[in-house]
């Protein structure tokens, strides 16, 4: 029972408390161990491919003929200067320390007060035997100011090694050496970085494999370098597209960090000299990696973790992020000894945080098995930082790249695999969409179009059913006024009132049934010439004009175009226009209907010389009930009707008018689709 205790405390404290209560929705056993699976053979292909290189691409391993790799029987001289003639002086060379390069990563083991601060010589003395195409010495990155000699003759030369004038330079280089019996001496001093002198071990082999495997390798960064930077902007891209997601930008900012720190070698080759800022840049594009990592674990498995976890993790790695800078410019200047501290603090760091990351991915794995790829993508890196945790001192690549680094390219491989599984799920649901489009409008627009007519019929059925009541009460009221019957002052206020509200009621039934009317179809819409219907329309609301001697022109161009619409609604639209017209154009006024045809629409036009619109009510004349007129009875629904019967038909009506001078109505119309 105790161990049950355990579990559910440390339950309590890191994960979620409702973590066992959330839906599966998407967790089904097969999907889940789908999921597993593939994290797992994650998991065991890295943890593979860490242990082939280990035996097989390590310098502390390494057994193969063509390359010798220089790391053991180093004569080590700490806090050794060498002068300008010191090639003539055998003495300068006493009690030296034997020593493996990578055995120390700096000086703090030979000073009492832990300073990695200093100088320092490195000599070694081998016999190479006569080779055609000669010898040549890979030498890495030294993190220090250096001096390389080959039998005394000084070859390389890289930053300044004087304390008061220090500067250093990294940078790589190749140095040929001769046949026979060989001197390489190389002198560092470091006053400015945490590693100091050798950290890396040389490589020795015939001039063609030296060279072949310096390209390799460069080809191998390279590869890794802008195949990374390509994915950060695929990554990019996607997350424009869809900026309310913001997993693809984190892991943008992740795949751009990646390339940065992985460009290291491509830089030192090139010799481009940086000062501290290439340290800084590099050590803080690698905490940036991290705080990618945590954030996308959370918004990827957040759900699992109590939120504290992820605060912490969180704000431990943006510091981390940030301490590079601070502790090159401020901290190692004033205290050189935190330089040891600082290294135990990124190694903690890197332990803290693979711990992390590899637990998230399981747990998130068991909580939301449709994200396999990204948290294996998140636990192979947390495992490439605890393997190269693990291995510090005992790992160096004899061709090809850190675990970190090959780590990071499978996660990015692994994003690979998301980014081209949503482009092929966003494919195939815009293919769906494509082909059903059409019938699912189709089907819309029948259920909108007979749960319109159901309401339509329901209205005139309601008018219908009130007209007679309304009829009866009306009869009955004008009886009793006409019968001479005595009426007191009350009674005939009663009757008074009864007569208004039934005449109110009568309008609405009234409204109802024009409603009915004019929103009711006979038969389907069909393609009509516009130019036809124009002159259908000038011929039946010309009497309207002549009764009220009123001047009405038609001016149509000479081609003509199609639209697609009902017949007799469309006219009735046209007709409240012309109505509406003439009761507010005086006598000798004119009226004008008119067309242009354009490649894509019908532009009418209808306009009148009558006495105009006041301004304050131009937004209003197209709504329900709106009227300027004062005497009972219908009102505001001539206007209203005309602009919905246009718009159902995909049309627009607009209007100008200035009081006094007349009032404009643009009307415009898309052509009809296949008789354009």
């Amino acid at each position: 029972m105790n161990h049950k205790k355990f579990y559910q405390k440390i339950k309590a404290a890191f994960l979620m408390p409702q973590a066992e209560a959330l839906p599966q929705v998407h967790s089904g056993k097969k999907a889940l161990a789908a999921s597993l699976l593939v994290l797992f053979i994650s998991l065991a292909g890295i943890g593979a491919l860490f242990s082939l290189t280990f035996r097989w691409d390590n310098k502390y391993t390494y057994t193969g003929n063509t390359l010798h790799v220089l790391a053991e029987g180093w004569e080590f001289y700490p806090d050794l200067s060498l002068d300008e003639n010191w090639n003539d002086n055998d003495a300068v060379f006493n009690s030296p320390k034997v020593i493996t390069i990578g055995q120390y990563g700096n000086f703090k083991s030979f000073h009492p007060d832990a300073s990695p601060f200093g100088t320092a010589v490195y000599r070694k003395q081998l016999y190479l035997e006569p080779a055609a195409e000669g010898w040549l010495l890979e030498l890495p990155e030294i993190y220090s100011a250096s001096k390389i000699y080959v039998n005394g003759e000084l070859l390389l030369s890289y930053g300044s090694l004087s304390e008061n004038h220090y500067r250093v330079h990294v940078q790589n280089a190749l140095v040929s050496l001769p046949s026979g019996s060989v001197e390489i001496v190389i002198q560092v001093s470091n006053y400015s970085h945490y590693y100091s002198g050798v950290v890396y071990p040389p490589v020795l082999g015939q001039t063609d494999t030296v060279t072949s495997l310096v390209i390799g390798r460069l080809i191998f960064f390279a590869f890794l370098c802008f195949f990374t930077l390509g994915c950060a902007a695929v990554s990019f891209t996607v997350w424009f597209r869809r900026q309310t997601d913001t997993l693809y930008a984190a892991y943008g900012v992740l795949c751009l960090c990646f390339s940065v720190h992985i460009c290291y070698p491509l830089i030192h080759w090139l010799g481009i000299h940086l000062g501290r800022l290439s340290y800084v840049i590099e050590d803080t594009a690698y905490f940036g990696i991290l705080v990618c990592m945590t954030v996308l674990t959370y918004r990827l498995a957040g759900s699992v973790w109590n939120r504290k976890v992820y605060i912490a993790c969180y704000t431990f790695s943006i510091a981390m992020a940030a301490f590079p800078m601070l502790a090159f410019y401020i901290l190692f200047p004033l205290f050189p000894q935190f330089i040891a501290v600082y290294s135990q603090i990124i190694a903690l760091s890197k332990l803290v945080m693979s711990t992390y990351l590899i637990l998230a991915a399981f747990l998130g794995t068991l909580q939301q098995p449709q994200h396999v790829w990204l948290l294996s993508g998140n636990a192979v890196f947390g495992f490439g930082i605890l393997v190269d945790y693990l291995t510090a001192g005992r790992y160096e690549p004899v061709r090809f790249g850190w675990q970190t680094e090959y780590c990071g390219f499978v996660m990015v491989a692994l994003f690979t695999v998301l980014i081209s599984d949503y482009n092929r799920r966003a494919l195939i649901q815009r293919q769906y969409l494509t082909e059903h489009l059409q019938d699912e409008v189709e089907r819309k627009t029948a259920y909108l179009t007979a749960m319109m007519e159901e309401r339509k019929q329901f209205l005139s059925a309601v008018a219908h059913d009130l007209k007679a009541p309304v009829a009866a009460i009306n009869t009955y009221i004008d009886y009793m006024k006409s019968s001479g019957i005595w009426l007191d002052e009350e009674l005939q206020h009663y009757l008074d009132v009864i007569d208004h509200k039934s005449s109110q009621i009568q309008n609405n039934v009234q409204s109802l049934q024009l409603f009915h009317t004019e929103t009711s179809h006979k038969g389907s819409a069909e393609h009509l010439d516009c130019s036809e219907f124009l002159r259908y329309v000038y011929t039946e609301t010309l009497p309207y004009a002549d009764a009220n001697g009123i001047y009405y022109h038609l001016e149509l161009p000479p081609q003509t175009c199609t639209i697609y619409c009902h017949r007799e609604n469309l006219f009735r639209a046209f007709e409240n226009l012309v109505m509406n017209a003439t009761e507010h154009t005086p006598m000798e006024g004119s009226m004008t209907l008119s067309a242009a045809y354009t490649k894509d629409s019908a532009e009418i036009t209808f306009k009148d010389s009558g006495v105009g619109i006041n301004p304050d009510h131009l937004p209003k004349i197209f709504n329900y009930e709106f009227s300027t007129k004062r005497n009972p009875g219908l009102r505001g629904l001539g206007l209203y009707f005309t602009k919905i019967s246009i718009e159902e038909y995909g049309g627009t009506i607009t209007v100008e008018s200035q009081p006094g001078e007349g009032t404009v109505f643009y009307i415009s119309f898309p052509l009809s689709m296949g008789h354009l």
